[in-house]
């Protein structure tokens, strides 16, 4: 389906399938004239609109209202919130900054992780992994985060810092107070991708110092990735132990980082 041609400051419609709801699929160029307009088409208030919808339509405008920040909300009408509704994962991470970072940091990684774990001699992880860039990369995004945060207000997402200061008081409940930092969006963006960078930075380590001494990583690399630094104990115990059954005690230099 194709977006009618708007007339004058009337919001384009999308035409609706037999539930009276958007197509699940829809390409950038469909939504985004959707989630631009500003001036609804329809004087009736969103809470009157939806007494005429049926139960789907329902469900999927309240889906629509929590994508979109609160004090935005007024400005669509129910049939572009509905749209807004239909959008996948990737389009609504667009439509928010942090969202977006948060999902690439959390999705891209994961091929790199199968590259390590699964073929960790294959040339083309060689290639992608032997260099700093793909952590340098996913770093940037990290940064950006941060940046982007600290322009942003509490009601935006951003935590206040005197509760992030408390974080550090030996006094007080220091896991309540990160109980309570985590109910900041961007705070948990920016704590959830934080880690997930370094345990690609550390399992990345496991396999290139397993490379070097030529013993097996992907056991360590995937504990790694699934619960962090347990992985590189168990890449430390295998690493003595395959010395054991060598008959060496040599400790080789480790790869440099």
């Amino acid at each position: 389906a194709r977006p009618r041609p708007s007339h004058g400051n009337a919001t384009p419609r999308l035409k609706l399938n037999a539930a009276g709801c958007a197509p699940a699929k829809m390409t950038p160029l469909m939504w985004l004239p959707m989630t631009a307009a500003l001036v609804p088409s329809s004087s009736l208030p969103l809470s009157k609109s939806l007494v005429t919808m049926t139960s789907p339509q329902s469900s999927l405008l309240q889906h629509a209202q929590e994508l979109v920040p609160q004090t935005a909300v007024s400005g669509f009408d129910s049939i572009t919130l509905l749209n807004l509704a239909s959008l996948g994962p990737i389009e609504n991470a667009l439509a928010d900054p942090v969202a977006c970072a948060f999902w690439l940091v959390t999705f891209l990684p994961q091929n790199l992780w199968v590259l390590l774990v699964l073929l960790p001699n294959w040339s083309l992880t060689v290639r992608l992994m032997e260099p700093l860039a793909p952590i340098a990369f996913f770093s940037c995004i990290h940064l950006f985060i941060v940046g982007y945060s600290a322009g942003q207000s509490q009601e935006q997402g951003t935590a206040p810092l005197d509760l992030f200061n408390v974080l550090f008081d030996p006094t007080a409940d220091g896991l309540g107070t990160y109980l309570e930092l985590g109910k900041f969006r961007n705070f948990a963006a920016e704590e959830w991708t934080h880690e997930l960078i370094w345990d690609l930075f550390v399992g990345r380590y496991i396999w290139m110092d397993g490379r070097k001494r030529g013993i097996f990583t992907s056991h360590s690399v995937l504990l790694t990735n699934l619960i962090g630094p347990p992985g590189l104990l168990l890449h430390l115990l295998t690493v003595q132990v395959t010395n054991r059954l060598k008959g060496s005690d040599e400790i080789e230099e480790t790869p440099s980082m």
